[in-house]
């Protein structure tokens, strides 16, 4: 079934609007993804409720998804072995706000980026969250200070982990900004 775009989007921060057409992303199992999530909801309750723990892979898609554009995708995917994720404690830095989980290894992610990125869909200018290094979200909507106490709190959780990515997810949100799932794209040959 294919997604439902929002076409009223007059309710939407300018920025919003930029993911009507959704986006691509590592979405990791929901052993690792519930840890995540709680504590998103507890650190930023605003940003869990529009998607769960996830690692951007892809910049907003331009326009709608079409059959031909899903195969494309999953053609350009093909050339990816799937791979370990490793994920350690959450950070912070003392130069922009944000709480996050680092996530290895980057030269995987960047690949996966460079290849999805061919695809016709994302044609146009280079979306400038393109070159932030892979990682998963903890809180974004606090400030330094809070970032640093928030990464100060949960320095000495058990956070740390790893989980094997075979897969990419495609989601798109709904009229209240929240990300739905739509689709499923697998990474190599033997999908």
């Amino acid at each position: 079934m294919p997604p439902q775009y929002v076409v009223d989007m007059s309710r939407w921060a300018p920025w919003q609007r930029d993911y009507r057409f959704g986006v691509i992303l590592v979405m990791p199992p929901q052993d690792v993804a519930s840890r995540i999530d709680a504590l998103r909801q507890a650190y930023d309750p605003q940003s869990q409720a529009i998607c769960s723990a996830h690692i951007s892979v892809s910049d907003p898609l331009r326009r709608q998804l079409g059959d031909d554009d899903r195969e494309q995708i999953q053609r350009l995917l093909r050339a990816v072995e799937p791979f370990e994720v490793h994920y350690d404690k959450p950070t912070a830095s003392t130069e922009r706000p944000g709480v996050t989980c680092p996530v290895a290894p980057q030269e995987r992610f960047d690949e996966l980026k460079r290849v999805i990125h061919h695809a016709p869909v994302f044609e146009g200018a280079v979306y400038g969250r393109r070159e932030i290094p892979a990682h998963m979200t903890i809180a974004e909507s606090v400030t330094i200070e809070e970032s640093l106490k928030i990464a100060a709190d949960l320095a000495n959780t058990a956070l740390r982990g790893s989980f094997w990515c075979d897969r990419l997810e495609y989601v798109v949100p709904d009229p209240t900004f929240r990300f739905q799932q739509c689709g499923t794209f697998f990474l190599g040959a033997h999908h």
